[in-house]
């Protein structure tokens, strides 16, 4: 019996560890991570604050898009001299948060919404994104953002 006890004791232990700190706060982390990814950010963008741009994204942030690499830097000029017309019904649906630390998640989703195709016919715009993002003086910050599948299907008359 007090082997089993030991065994008991060094397993609770080992268990406690592996979860790391604050992994009790994982689901309060997930879910101020979706809020980012599905309110904070598209916001920023909607109101073209390139101000809170820059404050938001972490200072090695890079966007990686159309087969090019944006540093924040130019990320926050584009929008300050781009102002973005951010579609009314524009959202971003998160597949999923993974935890790669304690400190870091990539949150991962799709964003949907109707813009105008070149010509201006009305399409279903769509695109993939994977968002890693970092834990700095208790603050979550978007480090990298992957974008991929862009498309944007004509929608019927």
């Amino acid at each position: 019996m007090r082997i089993n006890l030991r065994a008991g004791v060094v397993l609770l232990a080992v268990s406690s560890v592996l979860a790391g700190p604050g992994h009790a706060d994982r689901a309060e982390d997930e879910a101020a991570l979706r809020t980012l990814k599905t309110e904070t950010w598209p916001a920023i963008y909607a109101s073209n604050d390139a101000e809170a741009l820059d404050a938001f994204l972490a200072d090695d942030f890079v966007l990686i898009a159309g087969g090019s690499v944006t540093p924040k830097a130019k990320e926050v000029d584009w929008m300050r001299n781009n102002p973005w017309d951010a579609p009314e019904d524009f959202r971003y649906d998160v597949e999923g948060v993974v935890f790669i630390g304690p400190d870091a998640a990539i949150v991962y989703g799709r964003g949907l919404s109707t813009r105008a195709t070149e010509n201006g016919a009305p399409c279903a715009h769509s695109y993939w994104s994977s968002n890693t993002i970092r834990r700095e003086n208790d603050r979550w910050r978007p480090v990298s953002s992957h974008v991929s599948d862009v498309t944007c299907d004509p929608l019927a008359p």
